[in-house]
């Protein structure tokens, strides 16, 4: 395939980056778009090393990003969410449209969450419905089958709180741990996790040991599930205190986490 270059793009040409796709599905992408006259790739192609790193940026309007289930057996794919949180700042204004394989709920929120514009199935991987989604996601709408805009909404309507308390209303986490568990309870994996809280691996898992130990619990599951499961909580008695004129007209104001 012909190198696009900044020079040789029509400015009504979307620009595409291809990025962290299975080899054989992005040559087969390649050698498509070459027949879609206002779509057309960036190249280095299939390079997130160069994605992240560049050291100028590259004319980009839509980057289409795999997920790792798109090659889950191949170690050195990456999560497209530490991908996303990861982007240089010149790549904030591209809009993102991730290929990925039967995305759950977990995927779905913390794929929208980073940043993605548009959710793709590779079930539904035909052509023409691909070039459809870039040229809607370029023009700022955002694309996903009904069911996947369904998980967004309903995350919305019904956001999950894990905030993670004893009977009497005292949190057992540190506000570390806290953060951890509520990315966790997102399905980030360890490494997008030490990606999008600048840590290293190691310390991530430091932070799941204390908190399994903390919660009772002894795996990643059993620790969302206690985190999103409702307590009641146990408030002591208000003592009744004589009220006094000049206090009449103050204002509690109670912070809330």
């Amino acid at each position: 395939m012909k190198r696009v270059t900044e020079e040789s793009t029509s400015p009504n040409v979307i620009k595409v980056i291809v990025a962290n796709l299975p080899i054989m599905l992005c040559e087969l992408l390649q050698n498509a778009f070459e027949a879609v006259p206002d779509i057309q790739i960036i190249a280095p192609v299939n390079d997130v090393q160069h994605l992240l790193n560049a050291a100028r940026p590259l004319p980009v309007d839509v980057i289409l990003l795999g997920s790792s289930r798109m090659e889950s057996r191949i170690e050195n794919t990456h999560g497209a969410v530490s991908i996303l949180q990861s982007l240089p700042e010149f790549y904030k204004d591209a809009r993102v449209v991730v290929l990925t394989q039967d995305p759950d709920y977990a995927e779905v929120i913390s794929l929208f969450r980073a940043g993605a514009k548009g959710i793709f199935g590779s079930a539904d991987l035909r052509f023409e419905l691909l070039c459809k989604c870039i040229r809607c996601v370029h023009q700022g709408q955002i694309w996903a089958k009904n069911e996947l805009l369904a998980h967004l909404v309903s995350s919305l309507s019904h956001p999950r709180s894990t905030n993670v308390i004893d009977r009497h209303g005292k949190p057992l986490l540190t506000t570390r741990e806290q953060q951890v568990l509520h990315l966790l309870s997102d399905g980030l994996s360890n490494s997008e996790l030490a990606t999008v809280l600048k840590l290293s691996e190691h310390t991530i898992k430091n932070h799941l040991f204390r908190i399994y130990d903390k919660l009772g619990v002894s795996n990643r599951m059993e620790a969302v599930l206690y985190a999103l499961t409702p307590r009641d909580v146990h408030h002591p008695p208000v003592q009744n205190r004589p009220t006094h004129p000049a206090s009449s007209n103050k204002i509690a104001i109670i912070k809330t986490a």
